[in-house]
């Protein structure tokens, strides 16, 4: 009997201990932009959400690579917060307003970039 409780209380016990951690989702997205101030920019709005563990941008490939809780938070919301600070992001536009409030060298829409 006491064998029988001491399985039962384990059954119960490890499937909250598991919800409670999460699961570390791995991701790559596409993330427009040109330079090393878009690289900060996008990395930054990344972190800002609750549940990112790691967010690198890679300025050659245009894509985000990103680690994060899936109980905090999800790659839509991840994205969400990169298209409002002026980027486009997994296949959604940044508002006209916010892309145009870059500064010119990261003007990635008509290719141009004034350094890196």
């Amino acid at each position: 009997m006491k064998y029988l409780l001491f399985i039962l209380s384990f059954t119960l016990i490890i499937p909250f201990t598991t919800n409670a951690k999460g699961t570390t989702c791995k991701q790559t997205i596409p993330v427009s932009g040109n330079c090393g101030e878009c690289k900060t920019r996008i990395e930054e709005a990344a972190y800002s959400v609750a549940g990112v563990k790691e967010a690198t941008w890679n300025k050659k490939t245009k894509e985000l690579f990103v680690v994060f809780n899936s109980t905090k938070t999800n790659i839509n919301a991840i994205a969400e917060a990169i298209v409002k600070v002026g980027h486009d992001a997994n296949g959604v536009k940044a508002s006209n307003a916010m892309y145009t409030s870059l500064p010119s060298c990261c003007a990635y829409r008509d290719g141009k970039c004034a350094h890196d």
